[in-house]
């Protein structure tokens, strides 16, 4: 059985409906990402531009830093 995760080179299933959402959202929490592997490393940059307040909670930066609102630092 397959696990219902996203492989790396993969695109998430429904990215139609993910697109929607992130650009109707108030707020966006990205929580334990390397920010390296698109199409889910794009999300900040778009949650930002469609007027979301971003959060981020990870152990590092990422590299989308500049379209975050509020990062908090530690584990997941």
């Amino acid at each position: 059985i397959r696990p219902h995760i996203v492989w790396f080179g993969e695109i998430p299933l429904h990215m139609a409906k993910i697109d929607k959402l992130i650009s109707e959202a108030e707020l966006f929490v990205s929580i334990g990402t390397s920010g390296q592997v698109y199409p889910a490393a794009g999300f900040l940059k778009l949650a930002k531009a469609a007027g979301a307040k971003t959060v981020c909670i990870n152990k590092e930066e990422v590299p989308q830093s500049k379209f975050i609102d509020v990062f908090i630092q530690g584990n997941a």
